[in-house]
């Protein structure tokens, strides 16, 4: 069965106080993102099940991600470093 990959290019319109908001998101994202990075270049770790038994708490805690966050981050992570 062959794949289809769908990209679409969208601008977000926000306020300045979403904006804000957004900023800060996206500032936490990347941080965390960091993080986890920076645990898979020193364990050589790709594995999303062992990622995530080790990371995900302090995701939550430590960035005060979501959970649907912190899953993304660890997503993000592993697929930039395949």
């Amino acid at each position: 069965m062959q794949q289809v990959t769908i990209t679409a290019k969208v601008q977000i319109a926000v306020t300045d106080t979403n904006k804000a908001m957004l900023d800060e998101t996206m500032s936490v994202y990347r941080d965390a993102c960091n993080y986890v990075s920076d645990y898979v270049f020193q364990t050589h770790d790709l594995k999303q099940f062992s990622l995530n038994k080790v990371l995900y708490s302090t995701l939550r805690e430590k960035f005060g991600l979501k959970s649907q966050m912190a899953q993304s981050v660890l997503k993000t992570v592993i697929a930039k470093y395949k």
